[in-house]
């Protein structure tokens, strides 16, 4: 039998606070449109003692120091190991810049005081979940939603920032249920791979996933609510061209909460038609990293030509990183790209690093039909764009997003192979239940 524990608290900061997410914000945020939250879900296995955590926050990133903190601290007090914590985030645009500002963001004020106060915050909302534990039955079932659409438009063979009805979408939106032993529902898991972009508006806001959670736990009184994002880095609510004509508009508030409440009576529907009984009661969780590195490393002397080029956002960071090294640049050779698998019962959950493009979830679902499979991003560490290799020739944003990380260059083709085979090591590794 697995017992959860759930706890939750609001998260916002105070107007004033300078917003991630888009670069052509030039001032700070001017108000609060709906409160952020952080939620924790405790799971623990009856038959092993085996305990694991998903912290889920509402920010649009996380560096790897902080969630490598969060989860030294849990350690510290609970004892448990990092590939018993899944930390992500669901990528709302619309919470505070989480890291000192890179290139495009260098008018930005990055908050550590909200940080260092996010941590303390979470490790009370794990106490709370912790002490909440009790036995439940958990449910699966999938539903669809057609919210999102692809923003890569391929013309002439080349990527155009629009919006492509036709592209390669996850429209799936798989749902978790889990009932307490009185028959209530307790706490409703759901997931949507898509871009919480719908507005650049200086207002602090969860977004639409903020809006569908909300919705159910209207709809479902006493049942909370937890929404995982999951490979949408390429995908983005529909629009008629691109994003950015819909940030002109006055009412993107209003497409904001209809694309929630759509969301959310998916998730409704999907509850009250399509649940099956997850029987087995295995509880396990492992992470794999890969070692991604980058095409190419300039020189000092590079770095000066590009500073002077007639390319804005090439300048802008050759300049960046021309004041961040006094010398020759030092760069690092790659990057971890950790990934975390949570086996719950008979439902596999991948969390992977960095924005994650559809294809990678799709992919791992079309090779695992049988697997009751939730495919994400957003989790350990915000490490920028990972793009198929099948991109690079395209081009646009997914490929090219890497000066706004201040890397050497975009990431080597060889990252695709890499995430591929370490997805596959983790989903081996909970196939037979293998915890550390």
């Amino acid at each position: 039998m697995i017992k959860l524990g759930f706890s939750e608290c609001t998260v916002t900061p105070p107007a004033g606070i300078w917003l991630g997410g888009f670069s052509n914000r030039t001032e700070p945020s001017i108000g609060v449109r709906d409160h952020l939250r952080a939620q924790v879900m405790w799971l623990r296995s009856t038959e092993s003692e085996e305990e694991h955590v998903v912290v889920v926050v509402d920010q649009v990133g996380l560096t790897r120091s902080w969630t490598d903190s969060l989860q030294e601290r849990i350690q510290s007090i609970w004892g448990l190991r990092s590939d018993q914590v899944l930390v992500h985030w669901t990528h709302t645009h619309c919470a505070p810049l989480y890291r000192e500002p890179t290139p495009g963001f260098e008018h930005a004020v990055f908050s550590a005081d909200y940080f260092n106060a996010l941590l303390d915050a979470i490790i009370e909302v794990c106490r709370a979940a912790r002490d909440d534990l009790e036995p439940v039955s958990l449910f699966f079932g999938t539903g669809s939603s057609d919210l999102a659409v692809s923003r890569r438009l391929i013309v002439d063979g080349q990527n155009v920032f629009a919006a492509n009805p036709y592209g390669v979408i996850d429209h799936e939106v798989p749902v978790v249920k889990a009932s307490r032993s009185d028959g209530s529902c307790k706490l409703v898991l759901f997931s949507y791979a898509c871009h919480p972009t719908m507005t650049n508006a200086l207002l602090i806001s969860a977004e639409f996933p903020g809006v569908a959670r909300s919705l159910i736990e209207k709809r479902l009184p006493g049942t909370r609510a937890m929404f995982l994002q999951g490979c949408g880095a390429d995908a983005v609510v529909g629009v008629l061209s691109s994003e950015k004509e819909r940030y002109l508009l006055q009412d993107q508030w209003e497409d904001v909460e209809a694309a929630g409440r759509s969301l959310a009576w998916k998730v409704l529907l999907t509850l009250a038609h399509r649940m099956e009984p997850i029987i087995d009661d295995t509880l396990a969780g492992c992470t794999e990293s890969c070692y991604p590195t980058f095409e190419h490393f300039p020189t000092r002397m590079e770095l000066e030509e590009r500073a002077k080029g007639e390319h804005v956002g090439d300048s802008r960071w050759a300049n960046y990183l021309l004041q961040r090294f006094s010398g020759e640049p030092v760069w690092p050779l790659n990057i971890e790209a950790r990934v975390h698998g949570l086996r719950l019962g008979d439902i596999y959950i991948l969390g992977q690093p960095g924005e994650v493009v559809a294809a990678y979830g799709l992919r791992l679902k079309e090779r695992h039909p049988r697997l009751r499979m939730i495919t994400l991003g957003y989790c350990h560490s915000q490490i920028g764009y990972i793009p198929r290799r099948s991109m690079y020739d395209e081009g646009g944003y997914e490929v090219d997003a890497w000066r706004t990380w201040g890397y050497p260059s975009r990431w080597d083709r060889s990252i695709e192979l890499m995430f591929e085979s370490t997805a596959e090591a983790v989903l081996s590794k909970l196939k037979m239940g293998e915890t550390p």
